[in-house]
């Protein structure tokens, strides 16, 4: 099976949504995609339910891979994209995500979150992609999500 160079991050911090979170892990995985999560924080990290999901790599040890990374998915809740504002590790990912085309994948975005896009580097119009909140159709679009990377 055909597996591209890059890397797929899934950021994981604490409150972020672990259905979706699992959701990307698994699908993306199960079509032979390298996919890493990411810790934002040392610490143990729970989701939004309670669910503790074990990183593969921390934020640090993520950036030495950054100039590898190809997507990036961010299962935040509506309070999590403002977390990302004062790390400048976060912005570095960002810019070099940016740089290497990737896509970012996240949630639809609501009229709160849209000062927070700032964060993000340049002109994302065309490297975002917002993954639906319907967990069931978020299964098929996770797969839809691994084909369009795979052909890539």
């Amino acid at each position: 099976m055909f597996q591209p160079n890059g890397y797929i991050f899934v950021l994981w911090g604490n409150h972020f949504e672990e259905a979706t979170a699992t959701i990307f892990v698994t699908e993306l995985r199960e079509a032979g995609l390298r996919v890493k999560v990411v810790g934002l924080t040392p610490q143990r990290i729970s989701g939004s339910h309670g669910l503790a999901l074990v990183p593969d790599l921390t934020l640090d040890q993520a950036l030495s891979l950054a100039i590898k990374v190809i997507c990036l998915v961010i299962p935040h809740t509506s309070s999590g994209l403002n977390r990302f504002k004062n790390d400048p590790r976060l912005r570095h990912l960002f810019s070099q995500a940016f740089e290497n085309q990737a896509k970012f994948v996240i949630s639809q975005l609501n009229e709160t979150d849209l000062p927070n896009l700032n964060m993000f580097p340049g002109s994302l119009a065309d490297q975002i992609i917002a993954y639906p909140v319907n967990k069931p159709e978020m299964v098929g679009f996770a797969r839809e999500l691994a084909n369009s990377l795979l052909m890539n």
